[in-house]
């Protein structure tokens, strides 16, 4: 071999040498320009695949089919179970398995009080952990421009939903009109005595709206006491039965009938009091706000974390709203404020640019502790 041609060889290894070590620095910096979530995503998503499955339990705000049909469309290889019902039925279950060294639960959503009994008994993961997709961690996305919690510690139960808080007031309309009632207050008027309905506060779970107007300014533990001793008012159990007795004209007026709108649209003579016609109306959170919580020891983790994610996603919310408005009929404006509202019922929608008070977490002790003094 000639030593011309040696030194062609030496000079051409030299390049590739060189080459090589371009390529390699480039792909580095490419690798460190690679959104850290990115990767965890991943890493997640094939977690999940090895799991297989997910277990929710809750109400229709994440039990709905179309809503796990959402969430299978996007991940069709997760299986998922549910359990539906009400709110205490279905956290009193979760802690009846945990005793029974059962562990079958991954994630729970309901009404904001619902799931402070596994608060309580310890049952519930931090959330903020889990959040992986910016849109969903970033703070901006979301009213007020942070993260809203509904336990004491602002880090186990995420409200994720924002809708002006019913008066939980509605009328018999052949028998009052609209301004007849403008403040809580007006429902102690003697004209009313006798006329009232309520849902008895006593149930298998403290009613939420029952805990707003005890924690309300204005309110408090005054007004429900008179509430209940002063008016003789009849308590109700089965919330179809008191719309019944308020649409036939046995009552005029009820705190916490179900279903209203849904009557009214079958012609009963039945309507809501809207917040804006009270003096106390004009918050968001407490009884019109659903939460998401992460049960810990999960039997799935990562499928939760999959779930959560893409929940409380811009696609999962707005699938999760037009649901609950459309499918539902109840009136629910995310918390998200990246999402179109055209599908969210008058009742529940925010005003744009208007700030409303966010009502939080709600200690029922104090309301537990009067309503058994007040209601023997």
């Amino acid at each position: 071999m000639s030593r011309e041609r040696k030194r062609r060889r030496q000079r051409q290894w030299i390049a590739n040498v060189v080459a090589s070590w371009i390529f390699l620095v480039v792909a580095l910096a490419d690798s460190a320009e690679l959104p850290k979530w990115k990767g965890e995503w991943t890493r997640v998503i094939e977690a999940a695949k090895q799991e297989g499955q997910l277990s929710l339990y809750g109400g229709q705000e994440i039990t709905h089919p179309d809503i796990i049909a959402g969430f299978n469309k996007e991940f069709p290889f997760i299986r998922v179970t549910s359990a539906s019902g009400r709110a205490a039925d279905m956290m009193t279950r979760i802690v009846a398995e945990r005793r029974a060294d059962r562990y079958l639960a991954d994630v729970t959503a309901s009404g904001p009080n619902g799931p402070r009994m596994l608060y309580l008994n310890k049952i519930l993961d931090p959330i903020a952990p889990t959040f992986i997709l910016p849109e969903v961690s970033d703070p901006s996305r979301w009213y007020g421009g942070r993260h809203w919690y509904a336990d004491p510690e602002n880090k186990y139960i995420f409200m994720f939903e924002g809708t002006i808080v019913s008066t939980g007031l509605s009328f018999n309309n052949k028998l009052v009109s609209m301004d007849e009632i403008k403040s809580y207050w007006d429902l102690l008027q003697p004209k009313w005595r006798g006329k009232l309905l309520g849902q008895d506060p006593r149930g298998a779970a403290l009613s939420t709206p029952v805990l707003i107007l005890y924690h309300r300014a204005g309110l408090g533990a005054e007004f429900l006491r008179r509430l209940y001793t002063e008016t003789d008012i009849t308590l109700f159990r089965d919330r179809r039965q008191g719309t019944n007795w308020l649409a036939t004209g046995k009552f005029s007026v009820c705190h916490l009938c179900r279903d209203i709108d849904r009557a009214a649209k079958q012609g009963l003579p039945v309507e809501d009091i809207s917040p804006d016609k009270l003096k106390e109306g004009g918050s968001i959170g407490g009884g019109g706000s659903s939460v998401l919580a992460l049960i810990n020891r999960a039997p799935h983790p990562n499928a939760a974390k999959l779930f959560i994610n893409w929940y409380l996603s811009r696609q999962g919310q707005a699938l999760w709203q037009q649901v609950m408005n459309v499918k539902e009929v109840e009136a629910s404006d995310s918390m998200r404020i990246d999402l179109a509202k055209d599908d969210v019922l008058p009742d529940g929608k925010r005003a744009p640019g208007r700030e409303y008070q966010v009502i939080g977490f709600l200690d029922p002790e104090p309301v537990q502790k009067l309503l058994q003094e007040i209601l023997k």
